[in-house]
């Protein structure tokens, strides 16, 4: 079987996931290197994991000459990570969100087209098995035929975004936004979806992470199918099997008759957790792709539409709640926004960032943070 030689850039926070299941993919990847600007922690890392650290990207791909890297730095600069990489003919794997802007991410999806590369989107929720089964459950018809939904997230609303596109099968056409009086919700949207589907987007405090999915015969709320028919509910379970080191995810489940089942197809690997066999799924579908020719599971593509729904959310609200269509045809006033806050706080248009820019560590102040992560500048960072 071929072994593709992988590195790890930005091995802090994010990366620790996927450098707890790398070694455990040993029949299809090699880690070889770690680089990070900081040369501590690059050197602990890589003590730890028994490969060579780096603190410059070029010298590492010059040295190590990777089949594949993982991006794992702040996501305002995967685009210019990722830029490097497809020069450097080396198929990516990218944290998220893809980007911070759709015309970042698009900047990451050029690059690797007109280089000849991969680019998959470590997008972990649309990926969790108890996600997989709500796919399944709604594919099967179970709740009859959608019409609507509920999401709030709180942790990165783009990946409420790919949960809720991966669930409905379709894609937005509408959107209208606002940023609402109340404390605890900092943005809200109402999105059309092809086929007559319309559902809420808030990042609501007090609701947290929870989606649901309604039906003409039933919804899935949270971790619990509901069927309307003799008003019954039915929880999703995850099933695990082996133990110790050996303990792995074996499926997804829900005990109606007849049952509904996801079976992990990763159960060869020692995955216990439900975000392990998210992390090792984009591992594996990027190895795939690369050696086998398949397509990507996810994609650069997929991961742009997620921070396009966002941005059109928040565009929309900007401008009062006008309806705003999908696709975007254009860069849009948030976007700008957010590359003029880059810009002030930086000294340089993001999209103009190069291999120089890296060496100097970001650390997302104030008003840049809360535009990406809220949609707007909180109360006394206008």
């Amino acid at each position: 079987m071929t072994i593709l030689k992988a590195a790890v850039i930005g091995p802090g926070g994010r990366a620790k996931a996927h450098l707890s299941v790398l070694p455990k993919l040993s029949d299809r990847y090699r880690l070889v290197a770690v680089c990070d600007i900081d040369e501590a922690r690059a050197g602990a890392v890589a003590s730890e994991m028994g490969v060579r650290a780096y603190t410059d990207l070029e010298d590492m791909l010059r040295r190590e000459k990777p089949d594949v890297c993982l991006i794992a730095v702040q996501a305002e600069i995967h685009h210019t990570v990722a830029r490097i990489l497809a020069e450097h003919k080396v198929h990516i794997l990218t944290e998220t969100p893809i980007a911070i802007t759709v015309a970042c991410a698009d900047a990451m999806i050029r690059a690797a087209a007109d280089n000849g590369v991969l680019l998959e989107v470590s997008e972990n929720v649309r990926r969790w098995p108890h996600e997989r089964l709500k796919r399944e459950i709604v594919a099967q018809g179970r709740i009859g035929d959608v019409t609507g939904f509920y999401l709030s997230y709180t942790s990165g609303s783009y990946h409420g975004m790919g949960g809720i596109r991966a669930i409905l099968g379709t894609e937005a056409l509408r959107v209208t936004g606002e940023f609402p009086p109340e404390a605890h919700v900092s943005e809200r949207g109402a999105i059309a979806w092809s086929g007559g589907i319309r559902g809420t987007y808030e990042r609501n405090t007090e609701r947290k992470n929870h989606w649901e999915i309604v039906g003409t015969m039933g919804a899935i709320r949270g971790r619990q199918l509901h069927l309307f028919e003799g008003d019954r509910t039915f929880d999703i379970v995850l099933e695990t099997g082996g133990e110790g080191a050996g303990k792995t995810v074996r499926r997804a489940c829900v005990h109606t008759d007849p049952e509904i089942s996801w079976d992990s197809p990763l159960q060869a690997y020692a995955l216990p957790q439900a975000d392990d066999v998210a992390v090792a799924d984009a591992w594996c579908s990027l190895y795939d792709a690369v050696v086998d020719g398949k397509a990507l599971d996810y994609g650069g593509e997929s991961g742009k539409r997620d921070i396009e729904l966002l941005t059109a959310i928040r565009t929309s609200a900007l401008a009062g709640g006008r309806e705003i269509s999908l696709p975007l045809t254009a860069i849009t006033d948030y976007e700008k926004q957010v590359h003029s806050a880059f810009g002030e706080i930086y000294g340089v248009d993001i999209l103009d960032l190069t291999p120089q820019h890296l060496r100097r560590k970001y650390d997302l102040p104030g008003r840049l943070r809360e535009l990406m992560f809220y949609g707007r500048p909180l109360e006394g960072n206008t």
